[in-house]
C-alpha cells in the first residue's frame, strides 16, 4: 500500500550567507549604513543638504562676522598711536587682541563641547559684538585695551565653535575642501572689510569702522538664528566631554612638535597685521590709504583658497604651508626696502599670496592630529598655539622697534625661513588611499 503523496508546498530555499551578504552591499547606501529606500535621499541630495547645513550654521554667520573683524584689524594698531603712545608699543592693540585669543583659546573647547557648536557661535558673537561696540566708544587708552582682548576672545571662541560644527558635519575625506571653503570666506569677508571700513573711516573716522563692525557682527548673529540647525540645542557628534589634561597628555607628541609650527605661522600671519599699517604710517601715509593697502593685500589671499585647497587634497599640506611661510618671509623683509604708497602696495601683495597659499592648512592640520574622543577640546588647544604665535609676532615687531625700527621686520622674515624648515620637517607625509580619501600617514 502506497504511502499518500503530501500536497504542502514545499519552502522556497534560504540562499547562503555569502549570496545574503552580496545582495545587502549591492542594496547598501553609499555611506554603507543602510539599504536605499525611498525614505532615504539619495547620493545628490544628501550633498545638498551637506551644503545647505553648512552654509546656513557656518559659512555665512561667519562670513558676516568676518566682515567687521577684518575691518578691525588694521585699525587696532591705529587707533594704539592715535592716543601718542611710543612707536615701540604701537603693536600693543595687536598684542592685547591676541592675548585674548591665546586665553580663550585653550579652555574654549570645553564650553563647546557641553553648548554644542550653534550655541557657542552665538556666544562667541555676543562678545565679539561686544568689543567692537567699546573700542567705538573707549574714552582712553585702557578702555580700549579692554575692547581690544573682548575682540579676541569672541574671535577664538568662534574659530573653535566654528571648527567644531564642520567637523560635525563632514567626513574625514571632505575636511580639507571643508576648511579650505571656510578659510576663502574668511579671507573674502578680510577683503571687503578694510575696504567698507576705509570709506567709513574716510568720512567719520576711526571710531566708525568699530560700529560698522558691530553692525556686520549683529548680522551674522541674526543670520545664525535663522539657520534650521539653531533649534537643535546640541549638534555635535563627539560631545563627550574628555578632561584638558588628558588631550594634551594624549597628543604630545604632535603638540610639542608640529604644534611648534603652528606657533611660529601664528607669529608670522600676526606680524602680517601690525607690520603694513606700522611701516605705513612710518611712511606719514593717512589712515585711509593704509587700510585700502591691507585690503589689497586681503585681496589677494582671498583668490588662492581654491588652488591651494586642491593642491593641498592632492599632493598634501606641506606644499601649501612650506611656500606659504615663506612667501610671509619675503614680503615682511621688503617693507623696509619700501618708501612709498606704490611700493608698500607690492610688498602688501606678496604677503597676501604667502597668507592665501596657507589658506586652510592649519585648521585642516589640526583637524587630522585630533582624536577622536576630545575634538572641540584638542581643536582649542591648537588655537591656542596659533594664538600664542599671534602673541609672539607682535612682541618681536616692538622688541625690534626698540632697537631699531626695521630690525623686528627682519626678525620676523628670519622667523618665516624656520617656520617654512618646521613645516617641512614634521608635517606628515601624503599618501592618497583612494581617488576621493586623502589621508596623512604617520
Amino acid at each position: 500500500m502506497q504511502r499518500p503523496t503530501s500536497t504542502r508546498t514545499p519552502k522556497p530555499s534560504r540562499p547562503p550567507a555569502s549570496t545574503r551578504a552580496t545582495s545587502q552591499r549591492q542594496t547598501a547606501s553609499p555611506t554603507g549604513s543602510a539599504p536605499l529606500s525611498r525614505r532615504e535621499p539619495r547620493p545628490d541630495r544628501r550633498r545638498a543638504d551637506l551644503v545647505r547645513a553648512l552654509a546656513t550654521s557656518a559659512y555665512i554667520p561667519t562670513f558676516l562676522a568676518e566682515i567687521g573683524v577684518g575691518a578691525m584689524l588694521p585699525l587696532l594698531t591705529l587707533s594704539v598711536l592715535a592716543y601718542d603712545v611710543p612707536v615701540a608699543v604701537a603693536s600693543l592693540g595687536i598684542g592685547v587682541y591676541s592675548a585674548g585669543r591665546l586665553l580663550t583659546s585653550a579652555f574654549v573647547g570645553s564650553a563647546v563641547s557641553r553648548l554644542g557648536p550653534m550655541r557657542a557661535s552665538m556666544a562667541s558673537l555676543v562678545v565679539l559684538a561686544a568689543g567692537a561696540g567699546l573700542a567705538a566708544a573707549a574714552p582712553g587708552l585702557w578702555a580700549f585695551l579692554a575692547a581690544a582682548a573682548l575682540i579676541g576672545a569672541g574671535h577664538a571662541a568662534l574659530h573653535v565653535s566654528r571648527q567644531a560644527r564642520i567637523d560635525d558635519l563632514v567626513a574625514s575625506h571632505q575636511r580639507a575642501r571643508a576648511l579650505t571653503t571656510l578659510a576663502g570666506l574668511w579671507r573674502v569677508a578680510n577683503f571687503l572689510g578694510p575696504l567698507a571700513g576705509g570709506a567709513v573711516i574716510a568720512v567719520w573716522g576711526l571710531e566708525a569702522g568699530y560700529a560698522m563692525a558691530a553692525g556686520t557682527i549683529v548680522a551674522g548673529m541674526v543670520a545664525l538664528v535663522f539657520a534650521p540647525a539653531w533649534r537643535t540645542r546640541h549638534s555635535l557628534s563627539a560631545s563627550r566631554h574628555v578632561p584638558l589634561r588628558s588631550v594634551i597628555a594624549h597628543t604630545l607628541p604632535t603638540l610639542r612638535t608640529l604644534g611648534v609650527a603652528v606657533v611660529l605661522t601664528g607669529a608670522l600671519r600676526a606680524a602680517r597685521n601690525v607690520v603694513i599699517p606700522l611701516w605705513g604710517s612710518h611712511l606719514g601715509l593717512d589712515d585711509h590709504t593704509i587700510s585700502y593697502i591691507f585690503g589689497l593685500s586681503a585681496a589677494v589671499d582671498m583668490l588662492l583658497f581654491v588652488p591651494a585647497g586642491y593642491v593641498m587634497d592632492r599632493w598634501g599640506r606641506r606644499w601649501t604651508a612650506v611656500p606659504s611661510a615663506l612667501l610671509l618671509a619675503v614680503g615682511t623683509s621688503m617693507l623696509p626696502f619700501t618708501g612709498s604708497p606704490l611700493t608698500l602696495a607690492i610688498a602688501g601683495v606678496v604677503l597676501g599670496l604667502g597668507n592665501g597659499w596657507g589658506s586652510g592648512v592649519l585648521m585642516t592640520l589640526g583637524g587630522d592630529a585630533a582624536p577622536a574622543e576630545g575634538r572641540a577640546e584638542f581643536i582649542g588647544v591648537w588655537m591656542a598655539l596659533q594664538d600664542a604665535g599671534g602673541l609672539l609676532g607682535p612682541a618681536v615687531v616692538s622688541a625690534g622697534a626698540a632697537i631699531s625700527f626695521p630690525v623686528g621686520f627682519h626678525l620676523i622674515g628670519g622667523m618665516g625661513v624656520a617656520t617654512a624648515g618646521a613645516m617641512a620637517r614634521w608635517i606628515p607625509p601624503w599618501r592618497l588611499t583612494g581617488a576621493s580619501d586623502p589621508r596623512p600617514t604617520a
